[in-house]
């Protein structure tokens, strides 16, 4: 059945009003049963015993699916219409809601986890994609190939969805983040505001770019506290290697939780958990062989890139950025024989100090390298390139409690530190650590 109502408040008073049908037949149904004269007591009405019942079946099944249908209008709500704007999107929707991409909602539907998604959009019109893309904006957000322009319209449709609950329900701080991804230029791949939250976004046109950056930020983060610190690093980095080549992109990615204390970043327990999800977050993009990628770990984030690429995620480089490890003893370990391996760490960087959890807990109570503990430090393991951060010339043996934060510009080193990561993403030449140290 096709309804041509696209208004969502309209649909659930039309869909109450079925149910309320439905359930005065049975209860008439049932009160002639009550005093003795059933339906079926005299031939003149027992006939019509069957129709009742289908009627009270399809007043039931018609309004589940207005049900359905204004919970797409819904959707076209949030987005309102725009007078002097582009309606792509509203107009989408509400053609959704009235029946008009049901073929193809059924379509996508039935394709399952497993379906050639990329064929399938690609045999849609473009008004179609993108109804089918916000009506299922759940399902195609985060999949693995839905062109990316869907994908980023799918999970903005989400952000629209998580602002207006917060607004319901009084969470301004969630609003007022949410309201900053709802920019029109945000480009997001990945976004779940559940628990501590997971989003991917990226800067620069990944149709285009050349060079593909990832950046995995470290513990402590999550979507609570996304623009203070990932999304500034990311935008930073960015902006530095799209100022060597335009033909740039730039993706942070936090789609697994990070651990939220330094007891937690001690274990392995959440590399393992999200390196699986990295690789297949990459391998989904499906970008071209010739575009060379750079997979950039910091602080704990390094210890998830490291399982990743144990897992078989292969970026052209791979860089630790102050590390505690990443979860082998030798770059043998890591399987990557064609993988270009870098480390930077400030002089004063806190986390030269910071014992692992075999080195601790393991005096008291055996535990294997495969739980506790990341391995050997990446700036000190053969096969790898130290790169200079700018903090060459500070005392070997001083700390610095704001350096571990300081590789994305901010402070003169941070900016040396940042250059250098760019050039490495761009391929352009990089200063290493016993270069910078010759030079002073």
């Amino acid at each position: 059945m096709t309804f041509c109502l696209a208004d969502a408040t309209s649909m659930r008073l039309l869909a109450a009003r079925l149910d309320e049908a439905a359930e005065e037949i049975t209860r008439l149904q049932g009160a002639s049963v009550a005093v003795g004269l059933p339906i079926t007591a005299t031939p003149e009405l027992a006939h019509y015993e069957g129709p009742l019942r289908n009627l009270v079946e399809w007043c039931h099944s018609s309004a589940a699916e207005i049900r359905r249908r204004a919970a797409i209008a819904a959707q076209a709500d949030l987005i309102g219409w725009n007078p002097p704007g582009d309606n792509a999107a509203y107009d989408a929707l509400t053609t959704a809601a009235a029946g008009g991409f049901d073929d193809q909602l059924a379509a996508f539907d039935a394709l399952g986890a497993n379906g050639d998604v990329a064929a399938f959009f690609a045999a849609l019109t473009p008004a179609q994609a993108l109804g089918v893309a916000l009506a299922r904006a759940a399902q195609v957000g985060a999949r693995a190939g839905v062109p990316f322009e869907l994908r980023f319209a799918a999970n903005h449709q989400l952000v629209r969805q998580a602002h207006a609950e917060a607004l319901r329900v009084g969470d301004k701080a969630a609003a007022a983040r949410y309201a900053r991804l709802l920019n029109p230029d945000r480009q997001l791949l990945l976004f779940d505001p559940r628990n501590l939250g997971k989003i991917a976004e990226v800067r620069g046109d990944l149709a285009t770019a050349k060079h593909v950056a990832f950046l995995i930020p470290g513990t402590g983060n999550s979507l609570a506290n996304y623009f203070g610190g990932p999304e500034k690093d990311f935008k930073a980095i960015h902006l530095t290697a799209a100022g060597l080549s335009a033909e740039t992109a730039t993706i942070v990615w936090m789609g697994a939780p990070l651990p939220q204390s330094l007891g937690a970043a001690a274990f392995d327990l959440l590399a393992d958990r999200s390196a699986p999800k990295l690789k297949d977050f990459v391998d989904g993009l499906s970008l071209r062989p010739d575009i060379h990628t750079t997979l950039i770990g910091h602080s704990y984030g390094s210890v998830v890139t490291g399982h990743a690429v144990r897992a078989g995620l292969h970026p052209d480089n791979l860089i630790a950025v102050a590390s505690p490890g990443w979860g082998v003893q030798s770059v043998d370990e890591l399987n990557a024989p064609e993988t270009k391996l870098f480390a930077m760490r400030h002089q004063g960087d806190i986390i030269k100090l910071v014992p692992t959890a075999d080195e601790t807990l393991g005096v008291f109570i055996p535990l294997p390298d495969s739980v506790a503990g990341h391995g050997e430090d990446p700036v000190f393991m053969s096969g790898v390139e130290r790169l200079a951060s700018g903090s060459e010339a500070d005392p070997g043996f001083g700390i610095d409690l704001d350096a571990h934060s300081d590789y994305f510009g901010g402070s003169p080193a941070g900016r040396i530190a940042e250059l250098n990561l760019a050039r490495v993403i761009v391929g352009d030449d990089y200063e290493t650590y016993e270069e910078a140290k010759a030079a002073l």
